[in-house]
């Protein structure tokens, strides 16, 4: 199953994934975030040159985001068990490359109000360490601003 979430930031999909994954587990959630911070953190060719850009403000060019996600589905677990797809997408471009990197079995939108959407983005914490995310609102850390998970001190998203 290869599946691509849209939704707007705040809107749902890396929460709507792990519902998925409850009843699917094998299969990846990949998303365009984790991809960028994975390949900051190991200083992958990829993650220089989107580093560059993500320095000076600017966006990081389809070319260098979409080779991002192709290395990702090639990888043997992505073979294997499909994926579901979170921020990718986003340009008439990215779209066009997906297209001929692999077929999509389905894509799911996911409408939220404008008041949940901002409710939730002021709310995000995220762990700098280990990469966990909280929301102070819906869902918090056990003691307030520390990770559960790893015990860092969580940053604002």
């Amino acid at each position: 199953m290869k599946y691509v979430l849209f939704g707007p930031p705040g809107g749902g999909k890396g929460t709507f994934a792990g519902q998925i994954k409850r009843f699917l587990p094998k299969i990846p959630h990949i998303s365009t975030g984790d991809i960028f911070r994975e390949n900051l953190r190991n200083k992958t060719e990829l993650g220089l040159k989107a580093k560059k850009y993500m320095d000076d403000g600017a966006l990081v060019p389809d070319d260098v985001v979409t080779d991002m996600i192709k290395d990702r589905l090639s990888q043997n677990d992505v073979k294997e068990n499909g994926f579901l797809l979170d921020g990718f997408p986003r340009t008439i471009e990215q779209a066009e490359a997906l297209d001929e990197i692999t077929d999509i079995d389905a894509f799911l939108l996911l409408e939220v109000s404008r008041d949940i959407i901002m409710k939730r983005l002021t709310g995000r914490v995220s762990c700098p360490k280990c990469n966990e995310i909280y929301n102070i609102y819906t869902l918090p850390p056990k003691k307030e601003g520390i990770c559960d998970k790893c015990g860092a001190e969580l940053k604002h998203r």
